[in-house]
């Protein structure tokens, strides 16, 4: 029983001291503010891609896209430079970001920007932003990411969540302390040994798991967690103003960019028949509400054209299907614009 006691006290102690070093080991004041801390540097890769391609068209999704379309027979087929950008795992978050701190930002931004998406991704905003995610969004994010802020994180915390995360170093820097501890693991030995920095280690993590290098399995599971069937979280007007969805058709508009939304197909959907109700009227309020701010949306979750062989996982198409959407998207785009060659 003594030894017991013994534990007890010392591993209140323990964290008692602990609590006390961590609030200066990591330089944050309690009570603090709410959400993780992002790094003020931001990763600028794709702005400088867009700066040296200067595309017309701006393709954007998950690794949905990637397996859906090809960009350069896309190219062709449209007779405008195009650049694709399918970030495996990625949600609305992260889009937004990209948007914002990439796209907008450059010297010469695209003309187009197609957003893909499925299901109910784009009023989500909780979606791709935590655990493993979490260091992806500090890439692209600065150090004062209200909008993300509020409702990536803020949003979805109840009360005692909230009071925990401010007031409680223990609980509130636990996601520091495991990013400082990855880092330290991640950049220290590459630096020493190689002289890799840490733009030379991103580069090349990025070149050695890029989805061509992966298994298509992974990549259904990523998607997958971020897709949502909660009810409440299908009820579109409850959550537009909660997403990023007014944000990206802002920025966009503001750059005088021209935004069209392209719904992916999901493999168990084959035709409207296939739909809750429920999931009908979130996407018929979701065209009524595009529709207010005049922003094209292109609808192929029920096209007839992809069958079930052209899909080797329930999101992704493969090759042959990759071919045929293409060609959907390239012409219901120069339909959409009444530029065909």
């Amino acid at each position: 029983m003594r030894s017991i006691y013994q534990y007890l006290l010392i591993t209140s102690l323990s964290l008692f001291i602990l609590g006390l070093i961590l609030p200066h080991w990591t330089h944050t004041q309690y009570p603090k503010a709410l959400g993780p801390a992002f790094t003020k540097e931001i990763r600028k890769n794709i702005q400088v891609d867009i700066d040296e391609v200067k595309p017309e068209i701006f393709l954007l999704g998950n690794s949905v896209l990637n397996d859906g379309i090809d960009p350069e027979q896309f190219e062709a087929l449209t007779g405008k430079k195009v650049l694709q950008y399918g970030i495996p795992g990625s949600a609305s978050a992260y889009w937004y970001l990209v948007i914002k701190n990439n796209i907008v930002t450059a010297s010469s931004s695209p003309e187009y920007l197609l957003l893909f998406f499925l299901d109910n991704l784009l009023t989500k905003p909780e979606g791709g932003v935590n655990g493993h995610y979490l260091p992806l969004i500090d890439e692209i994010a600065d150090d004062d990411e209200q909008v993300l802020l509020q409702k990536a994180y803020i949003n979805q915390l109840n009360p005692i969540e909230a009071y925990l995360d401010s007031h409680i170093p223990l609980f509130g820097e636990r996601q520091t302390v495991k990013n400082k501890i990855d880092n330290r693991i991640k950049y220290t030995l590459p630096q020493l040994l190689l002289k890799c920095n840490k733009p030379c280690l991103d580069d090349a993590l990025d070149i050695s798991f890029d989805q061509k290098n992966m298994l298509p399995q992974t990549f259904q599971r990523m998607e997958i967690e971020n897709m949502s069937r909660s009810d409440q979280e299908w009820v579109f007007f409850a959550q537009i103003d909660r997403s990023f969805l007014p944000d990206i058709i802002r920025l966009t508009n503001e750059r005088g960019i021209k935004i069209v939304l392209v719904r992916e197909k999901n493999e168990k959907i084959f035709s409207i028949a296939y739909e809750s109700l429920q999931t009908r009227k979130y996407f018929s309020d979701l065209e009524n509400y595009l529709t207010t701010q005049c922003v094209p949306l292109l609808d192929f979750s029920h096209d007839p054209a992809l069958t079930s062989d052209l899909f080797h996982d329930e999101m992704h198409l493969n090759q042959r299907g990759k071919e045929i959407f293409t060609q959907l998207v390239a012409d219901e785009f120069l339909s959409l614009f009444d530029q065909r060659q």
